[in-house]
């Protein structure tokens, strides 16, 4: 490539990156609180049934690892009824597609009400492009908002780490990235899954970067140590979620109705928090009538930067009081209709 052609080439690609970084930020306005949530097979008619009943801020229907391969096209037909059984708790209706029956899947499960297309072993930004794009044909045809349904684009691969900021870049559909852990990432990386330190730390690393860079939301945990391989230990979810939150991590999701609860509670300030940050604003305001710059109270030192942080630390213990608060109403009139 010549060097005026390669110019050219990195102004187009840098615009375009630019574009879906503004994309990202103007779809951020609305900040979306999956704070927990399940993956659940669609064909195992008790899971969903009672998917309303968990307090998940999400349900991730799956249509792959958890559905055995005779069952997949019966599973497909399974989700434009079940997105009205999981959400009438309150809980967004997510789904798990399969890496290879992208298509088919596809077609399946675009009905009104989705929220969001999980896509596994995410490697290649063509990849998430694609998905864009029948993804946007299926929302004309079937009468969705443009741009109603995001994409999940996970990382489970190295190559998929490797190409992490691509992939996340690749569509404004992508609003939440993350991955880089996990039995797929282990079995390519050829580590052990449950050990006491963290195999995944780099690759978690890599794809959390590729988030904050294009303003998205990251997805991904701090390590907590994991050596007996439960998932459904709530003293443990509570941990990790809360060292997440305090990692600046908002999302989180699993395999066990046990740990809904410790997740929503940890990654929701507690209420000192929310008295601290009160009382952050409150000195930062005394700040600005004495024209300094900054004072110490109490051994901490308040400035802009700590009130920045405090208004964004009220602004998501509102964002989780309302979510909490359409959860409950929900539940609500369910169980006021007598379901």
């Amino acid at each position: 490539m010549t060097r005026p052609k390669l110019a050219l080439w990195l102004g187009g690609r840098c615009r375009l990156r630019r574009i879906i970084y503004r994309e990202n930020r103007q779809m951020a306005d609305h900040v979306a609180v999956h704070r927990s949530g399940l993956t659940m097979p669609v064909v195992t008619p008790r899971f969903i049934d009672n998917a309303w009943r968990r307090g998940c801020d999400f349900i991730n229907m799956d249509l792959e690892d958890s559905v055995p391969q005779h069952m997949k096209g019966y599973a497909r037909t399974l989700i434009k009824d079940a997105i009205a059984n999981v959400t009438k708790g309150g809980a967004e209706a997510f789904t798990r597609i399969n890496h290879d029956l992208v298509l088919a899947d596809l077609e399946g499960i675009i009905w009104p009400g989705l929220a969001k297309v999980n896509y596994p072993k995410a490697e290649y930004a063509e990849e998430i492009e694609l998905l864009d794009s029948i993804i946007s044909r299926l929302e004309r045809e079937r009468g969705i908002r443009p741009g109603a349904v995001e994409i999940g684009a996970n990382i489970e691969t190295s190559v998929g780490v490797a190409n992490a900021y691509d992939i996340a870049a690749a569509s404004p559909r992508v609003r939440e990235f993350g991955g880089a852990g996990g039995y797929d990432m282990s079995r390519d990386l050829g580590v052990e899954m449950f050990v006491g330190f963290d195999q995944f730390v780099y690759g978690k690393g890599e794809v959390e970067l590729a988030a904050r860079a294009l303003g998205l939301e990251p997805h991904t945990a701090p390590f907590t140590a994991n050596t007996t391989g439960s998932v459904g230990d709530p003293d443990r979810a509570f941990l990790e979620a809360e060292a997440a939150r305090k990692c600046g991590f908002r999302v989180g999701g699993g395999l066990h109705p046990n740990v809904v609860e410790p997740q929503t509670r940890g990654f929701t300030p507690t209420q000192e928090e929310v008295d601290e940050a009160h009382q952050v604003l409150d000195e930062y305001r005394k700040l600005e009538v004495s024209g300094e710059t900054w004072s110490e109270t109490d051994g901490k030192i308040v400035d802009r930067y700590e009130a920045a942080r405090a208004r964004k630390l009220l602004d998501w213990s509102e964002l989780c009081s309302a979510r909490d608060q359409e959860k409950a109403e929900a539940v609500a009139r369910v169980e006021a209709a007598g379901a």
